[in-house]
C-alpha cells in the first residue's frame, strides 16, 4: 500500500483530476454571468446570475435614442413645411405679378382714357370761353353764376385776363354771397395761372 502511495503515476493521476476540477470550476457559466452582488442587496438578488453582455440594457440610452428620433421626425417635418411654404409662395408670388400686369395695364388704359378725355374737355372749353368772351360782360356774368367753382374757374383761365377781370366784377354786383364766391375764384384762378404756362393768344 505504502508503494502505491509513492508510486509516481497516481501522483501523476491526482495532479491531473485536481487540474481538471479547478478548470472547470473557474470556467463553469455561472463564473461569466455572475457578479459581486451589491452591498444592499437581497439575498435572492445577490444569489441571481447577472445578465451576459450582449443582453445589457441601459435606460438611459434608450431615452437617448428615442429623443433623437423624435428630433429627426421633427427636423423632416419641418423640411416639408418649409418646402411646401417655398411651393406656396412661388404660387402667390406668381399670381401677385400676374395682378401687378393687369393693375399696370388698366392704369395705362385709364390713363390713356383720361387723357382723351381731358383733352376733349380742353376743347369744349376753349369753344365756350371764346363764346362767353365775346359776349356782353353782364350775359356772360349772369350765366357763370350758374356754372359751379370749378367749372368756372377753367372758363376764366381760359380768357384773357380783362375779359374774366369784367366778368368777375359784375358777378360780385350780385350781393354778399356772390361778391364772396367771386374773391374765392379770383384766388384759385390767380393760383392756377401761376402753376399753368401762358396760353397763346386767341385767334378770332
Amino acid at each position: 500500500m505504502i508503494h502505491l502511495l509513492q508510486s509516481p503515476w497516481l501522483a501523476a493521476g491526482l495532479g491531473t483530476l485536481l487540474y481538471c476540477a479547478t478548470t472547470a470550476w473557474f470556467l463553469r457559466p455561472a463564473q461569466f454571468t455572475a457578479g459581486p452582488p451589491h452591498p444592499n442587496a437581497s439575498p435572492e438578488e445577490s444569489l441571481r446570475p447577472l445578465q451576459p453582455s450582449w443582453a445589457f440594457k441601459n435606460p438611459e440610452l434608450d431615452q437617448m435614442l428615442t429623443e433623437l428620433q423624435q428630433q429627426r421626425e421633427a427636423v423632416k417635418t419641418r423640411d416639408q413645411e418649409l418646402r411646401d411654404l417655398e411651393t406656396r409662395l412661388a404660387v402667390e408670388r406668381q399670381e401677385l405679378h400676374a395682378i401687378t400686369q393687369e393693375v399696370s395695364r388698366l392704369q395705362r388704359q385709364l390713363d390713356a382714357d383720361f387723357t382723351a378725355i381731358r383733352d376733349d374737355e380742353l376743347t369744349n372749353l376753349k369753344r365756350l370761353a371764346k363764346v362767353y368772351a365775346a359776349m356782353s360782360p353782364e350775359g356772360a356774368a349772369r350765366i357763370l353764376l350758374e356754372f359751379d367753382d370749378d367749372q368756372a374757374v377753367k372758363l376764366f383761365a381760359l380768357m384773357k385776363e380783362s375779359e374774366s377781370a369784367a366778368i368777375l366784377e359784375l358777378m360780385a354786383q350780385d350781393g354778399q354771397l356772390a361778391a364772396r364766391r367771386v374773391a374765392l375764384l379770383s384766388d384759385r384762378l390767380r393760383r392756377l395761372r401761376a402753376k399753368t404756362p401762358a396760353a397763346p393768344p386767341r385767334t378770332p
